[in-house]
């Protein structure tokens, strides 16, 4: 089991969610649970290992799992440089005594029945784990790529709970949301979460997205596992696609002993932000060898630059990477006819994340994706060095015409 080392920059922030006001939330969940303070089954057997098939956290940094004989601690990391915030979550066994030291909104009894999302990428991870069943809330159906989920709406077996762009958290009670995965730093502030945690609807922020590699983000899997109890299916599932992600990473060690050149974004007036240095971004174009020009940079997100500076690679740069919403030839000399002479323009090496999206706005980049890291390592193979990989297709990127 991973730990982070510095134990002692670690600090609870069970009460990081303060209450506000909420009253007919919480009559209306006080009238459901008042009897059900510490109810413990008769037939629990505190001897018992109840997780006698566990998973283990190994790429992620943003949480881990502690197994204990009936309930599971999830701990949800926020880093601050050197310092480290922890949320604690207790996800108890039905019918087994909850443990001492966890507030009622931060204990979850399993395995999870209902339960709702608020970003597309848990959707992935629910698709993944046979968990659509268990699926009954979202956050609105037009960010929504995959065409199962849509239909379930549609037949009002999934709710949308933030139609207008505001959580309707007296909706997420009515539906009997158990929990709900929200999208944020484990202690974010929001008022709409904090309703329900008021109302007793445990509210868990999920920081996948702030991870920095592939396999990092897709083992939050785990965690949605770890609320299902579907420790054995996700253990099969990940290993399979980390055994091929890793193979083609092999390839790529093996045969590459340098690669092409990119360029990242599109200018946005004066300015042309680029992929950092340490961003997430940069981290995938390092996987597959591929030479940058602000390789360097200390930046962990964008880098801010001059038109003129990233013109100047431009011009020779083999490749352009994720030119904003740019889906077509067309539109990048909309944006600007300087483009064109660019050695990535006149080839027709120009790919973006479109390779899967409807017209609404969803992109199956942002849901599916983050569960294939061992697709979007081929996408990318495939786009530097397609000799790697002459069988594959593109399925999340597209080559622009």
């Amino acid at each position: 089991m991973k730990r982070l080392k510095s134990n002692s920059t670690h600090r609870r922030a069970d009460n990081t969610l303060t209450w506000l006001p909420a009253l007919f939330l919480a009559l209306f969940m006080g009238c459901q649970g008042a009897t059900d303070q510490q109810a413990t089954d008769s037939a629990f057997d505190p001897d018992k290992d109840y997780f006698p098939v566990k998973t283990s956290i190994d790429h992620a940094i943003g949480f881990d799992l502690v197994y204990h004989k009936h309930w599971k601690e999830v701990l949800l990391y926020r880093h601050y440089n050197d310092f480290v915030d922890t949320v604690r979550f207790a996800l108890v066994e039905g019918g087994g005594p909850k443990p001492a030291g966890f507030t009622p909104n931060r204990i979850v009894e399993i395995p999870v029945k209902r339960l709702a999302s608020m970003s597309t990428t848990h959707l992935g991870m629910c698709e993944m784990l046979d968990a659509l069943k268990e699926l009954k809330g979202i956050e609105r159906a037009e960010y929504i790529s995959s065409e199962k989920i849509r239909g379930m709406v549609s037949s009002g077996d999934i709710a949308e709970l933030e139609p207008s762009g505001t959580l309707n958290t007296e909706l997420v009670v009515n539906e009997g949301i158990e929990i709900l995965l929200g999208v944020g730093y484990p202690n974010s502030q929001n008022d709409g979460y904090q309703a329900l945690e008021n109302a007793g609807v445990p509210v868990l922020l999920n920081a996948d997205w702030q991870e920095k590699t592939l396999l990092g983000r897709a083992e939050w899997v785990k965690l949605v596992a770890a609320l299902l109890n579907k420790e054995a299916l996700v253990n099969d599932r990940f290993d399979v696609i980390e055994t091929e992600f890793n193979e083609v990473l092999a390839q790529v060690e093996q045969r590459i002993k340098k690669g092409p050149t990119t360029i990242t974004g599109i200018a946005q007036g004066d300015a042309w932000f680029v992929a950092g240095g340490r961003s997430f971004a940069y981290y995938l174009l390092d996987l597959v060898k591929v030479e940058y020009p602000w390789k360097n940079s200390e930046d962990t997100g964008s880098l801010r630059l001059d038109f003129e500076t990233v013109y100047q690679e431009g011009l020779k740069a083999e490749y352009w990477m994720v030119p904003s919403t740019a889906k077509t030839l067309d539109d990048i000399l909309q944006a600007d006819s300087r483009y064109a002479d660019f050695k990535s323009y006149k080839d027709k090496n120009i790919y973006n994340i479109f390779g899967r999206y409807t017209e609404g706005g969803g992109n199956d980049y942002y849901e599916s994706a983050v569960m294939n890291p061992h697709i979007v390592l081929k996408d990318n193979v495939k786009i530097f060095h397609p000799e790697l990989l002459p069988e594959h297709k593109l399925v999340y990127y597209n080559r622009l015409k």
